[in-house]
């Protein structure tokens, strides 16, 4: 009898608590809810560079050096 009458308790609270929480959601659905707004864009504008002339690039190429290796026995 007494797992009949947990079981029983429990659906009528289960009951209950789905009950109020379909209430609250029914208010909650019927006030909108305010949009976050967005934060003001700010942008700063700068004067454009006046173009200078590029410079010519040096690059730098590597010296090759060959060397010669004899084996000799020791």
């Amino acid at each position: 009898m007494s797992a009949a009458a947990t079981a029983a308790g429990y659906l009528y609270a289960s009951g209950r608590l789905r009950g109020r929480n379909a209430r609250e959601d029914e208010a909650q659905e019927l006030e909108p809810k305010p949009k976050p707004r967005r934060k003001e864009l700010k942008v700063a504008v700068y004067e454009p560079q006046q173009e200078q002339p590029a410079a010519p690039v040096v690059t730098r190429v590597p010296k090759i050096q060959y060397r010669t290796r004899r084996w000799k026995p020791e």
